[in-house]
This record gives C-alpha cells, structure tokens and sequence, in this order.
C-alpha cells in the first residue's frame, strides 16, 4: 500500500510540473487516502501540502489555506520541522495574497523561529525578505528595517564562512535586491569585482576598502558615500553622483564622464588617466591627487583644491577653473599656468 502510495504521489509531482494540476490533484487525493489507511502521518502531510499547491496554483485560495493548515497540525503533531516549516510558510503566503498581512506576518514569523533553530540561514533571509515587504506594505518602516539589517547579517555571516564567494550572489540569496537595499550599509572591504551596481542607491555605504574594480556604477547613487583606499580602476562611473563622498586614497583610473565629485574628499586619490570629461568637481579637495594624463575637458573645477597636485599632461579644455587652487601642483607648463589663471585660476 504504501509502495501504491508514494507511485501516486511521485506522478502527481510529474503531473503538476507539466501543468496537468487537474490529474495532479486525483494523484495526490489517492495517495492522501492510501496513507491515512495505513496511518502514515508524514506522508500524509506531504500529499496534504501538495494538494494545497494544487488548490493554490488554481487560486482557490481558501481550500489551499484548509489542506495548508492540515498540513501543519500533522507536521506539529509528529514534530516535523521540515513539514512544519513548509507549511507555516504556504500559510503566510496565502494570507498574504488575501491582503491579511497581520496574520501573514504571524505565520512568517514563526517559519522563520524554525529557520534560525535549524541555523538555516538561506532561509532566514528569504523569510526575513517576506516580512519586510509585508511590514512596508503595513506602513511599518521601522520593523522593515529591522528586518533589512538582519538580512545583511546574514549576508556578511554567508560572505565571511566561503570567503571566497560572490557577494551579489550571496546578497541576492538571503533576498536582498543590490540596486535598492545597498543604502548605508557596512561592505567594508568586500569584493565586488565586476559587479553590476549601475543605477543603485548607495548613499551612506560603507565601501572603504572595498574591491570595485571594472564594476558597473554608471548613474549610481554614492552621495556621501565612503570609498577611501577603495579600489575603483577600469570601473563605470558615467553619471554617478559621489557629492561628498570620501574618496581619500582610492584608486579612481576609471570612466568619469559627467560625474558629480561636487565636495568629495579626494586628497591623494590616484586619478591618472582617468576620463573626466564634463565632470563637475566644484568644491571637490584633490590636494596630492594623481591627475597625471587625466581628460577634464570642460570639467567644472570652481573652487576646488588640487594643491600639490600631479597635472603632467592632463587635459584641461575648456575646463572652468575659476577660484581653483593650483599652489605647489607640478607637470603645468608656464603657458598653461598663464591660461588657467586667466580663467580665474590660484597659484600662489
């Protein structure tokens, strides 16, 4: 009988993923009935549970929610974690696809007391992921972020036991999206080499050391951000936005053109070839950058500092130097020395 059983179940799984959900569901009420003939208890709750999927999957969400909630009173009864944890989370769902997010925020609530009692951190972070959209969808923006901060623990806990993992890919496991949930968060000397940031929200972040190099941060948010020593070579910066970012130390031999370095803390930054046509960098503090072979053509550089400044062979066309600081800069010839201070530009 329950060789019978299980044949059932397995074909009502192949019928199911072939979108046969009608045949499924005679499959799977077959098997139900074989194993409470032989009081199969966890069985039971298997077949219960898929029978519920079935339900669901035909939006017939109430009778999905009762073979749900059978599910879990089986799975409680025989102390079934597993069964339990499936259950809880099919609850929560259903409920909120109902719009009750208060119960739905209950049920996720405790799928995820199991997770973290069976240290089951992939899960954690997808649970903690449900709770925080059900929180904002309430209007609860302080528990949301509760939930966001947690997931990040999780993140830097995954991160640091492979060590040598992706963390996008890591991030994007415990439900994280990179392109909105980035935003002041601590990745301090994390590697994301390569990766794809373009368009995120990383105001605030903590990337002071971090590995940036070819990552794609074109139109990024990184206002008052922190990149000191980060390494950002050969990355896309077009049209980010760095106003008053920090910047001291970093490697910044990148594709510039358009961003926005208004205020940014750029003292000693190694900028040498870097391409930073149309730029603005007014008010930015470049004192000791490397700016040898740079393209600033028509960069704005009004009020900014680049006091002993490398400028062999960079390009300053139509760049406005207005106010800008050049004392004790080297590379600059006498003849560009007297058209930058035309243009408004101190030397001494």
């Amino acid at each position: 009988m329950s060789k019978a059983a299980d044949d059932l179940l397995k074909q009502g799984i192949g019928q199911y993923q072939t979108g046969d959900v009608a045949a499924a569901l005679q499959s799977w009420q077959q098997a139900l009935t074989l194993y409470r003939e032989a009081d199969d208890r966890k069985r039971m709750g298997a077949a219960l549970g898929n029978l519920g999927a079935a339900y669901e999957a035909l939006e017939d969400l109430p009778i999905a929610l009762d073979y749900y909630q059978q599910h879990l009173a089986i799975a409680q009864s025989i102390s079934d974690w597993r069964g339990q944890s499936n259950a809880l989370e099919n609850i929560a769902n259903v409920y909120h696809s109902f719009g009750d997010l208060s119960r739905a925020i209950y049920y996720y609530q405790q799928r995820l007391a199991i997770a973290r009692e069976q240290s089951d951190i992939e899960s954690s972070g997808r649970i903690l992921a449900n709770l925080r959209l059900t929180y904002k969808q309430m209007g609860n923006e302080q528990e949301a972020m509760v939930c966001c901060r947690e997931q990040w623990a999780i993140a830097r806990q995954k991160f640091s036991a492979v060590k040598t993992g992706d963390f996008m890919e890591i991030a994007e496991q415990v439900g994280l999206n990179p392109i909105e949930d980035f935003a002041g968060a601590e990745l301090s000397g994390i590697n994301l080499y390569y990766a794809n940031l373009g368009w995120a929200d990383l105001r605030d972040t903590n990337l002071s050391n971090a590995d940036l190099r070819l990552a794609d941060l074109n139109n990024a948010k990184l206002s008052k951000a922190n990149l000191s020593n980060a390494k950002l070579s050969n990355a896309n910066l077009r049209d980010a936005d760095l106003s008053y970012a920090n910047l001291t130390g970093a490697d910044l031999r990148s594709i510039l053109p358009r961003v926005n370095l208004s205020y940014a803390q750029l003292q000693g930054v190694n900028l040498s070839s870097a391409y930073l046509q149309k730029a603005n960098l007014t008010h930015a503090d470049m004192s000791g950058a490397d700016l040898t072979n740079a393209d600033l053509i028509d960069a704005n550089l009004k009020e900014a500092k680049l006091v002993g400044t490398k400028l062999k062979g960079a390009f300053l066309k139509g760049a406005n130097v207005e106010n800008v600081d050049f004392r004790e800069t080297s590379g600059i010839s006498e003849k560009m020395k007297i058209d930058l201070m035309q243009g408004g530009a101190i030397f001494e």
